[in-house]
Parts: C-alpha cells; structure tokens; sequence
C-alpha cells in the first residue's frame, strides 16, 4: 500500500498592497507624493509579466529598508490585476511596521489633490498576488 503526503503551505505575504485611483501619469503622480510626502520616486525598468505585459514601475527605498514601488494597471495588452479595471496604480509598500503607520500614510496619499480614492486591497483576496513580486536581480 503507498503512502500518501500533502504538502500544505501557507504563504506570507510580506507587503501590502494600495490602490490608486488617479486620472494623471504616473510620473506626475509620483512627483506629488514626492512633495507632500518627502518621499523620491524614481522611475526603474518597467515590471514585466510573461514576456509580454509591461507596467511602468517607480520606486523609493527609504534609509530604514521600507521599500515603496507604484505600478500603472494598466499596460497596451492588459491589466496587472484583470479583476481591478477600475483602478490606475498600485503601491506596494513593504514596511515591517505598516500596521502601526497605515492609517496615517493612506490619511496623507488623501489629501493629494490628483489622487480621487485611496483604498487597501486584502493581499489574502488577490487571485495574481505573485505579480507584485519583483526580481530585480540583472544577469
């Protein structure tokens, strides 16, 4: 008789997840999180998904590692996540202490005036969650 394992794994996931609804580019939209938030956007190598899917990505690292990076939604062949049509950009934030700081953080991306709503997606819920992970390493 044959001995049968399942491997159950549970995923942590180590970010979380904005989204952004705002009728400006991106380049734009970034210079006023810049400014009302002392933050430095930068634009990086586009994130891409299976050969064929680019989104614009910008990112910001702080001196004490919280990592920031905004993705568009939307590239000329789809959407990053097909289930949020509706929403322009996304801002993976990994902070270690993002529950201490959230309400704040979203409170200030608010005030922005491009920026029309503000919302946290529930990682848990997000059927394409590994397209929020980047690797940036260069062969």
């Amino acid at each position: 008789m044959k001995t049968r394992f399942t491997l159950e794994c549970t995923e942590e996931i180590g970010f979380a997840v904005l989204a952004i609804n705002s009728h400006i580019k991106g380049y734009k939209l970034c210079w006023n999180i810049n400014n009302s938030m002392q933050l430095n956007f930068e634009k990086k190598d586009d994130h891409n998904i299976k050969e064929e899917l680019w989104f614009a990505r910008y990112t910001y690292i702080c001196d004490d590692g919280v990592e920031y990076n905004l993705l568009a939604n939307r590239s000329k062949k789809g959407y990053l996540l097909p289930s949020q049509k509706s929403v322009n950009y996304f801002l993976v934030i990994k902070n270690d202490y993002w529950k201490n700081e959230k309400d704040e953080f979203i409170r200030k991306l608010r005030d922005i005036n491009d920026i029309l709503l503000v919302f946290e997606l529930d990682t848990t819920l997000i059927k394409y969650i590994d397209r929020f992970i980047f690797n940036d390493k260069k062969n």
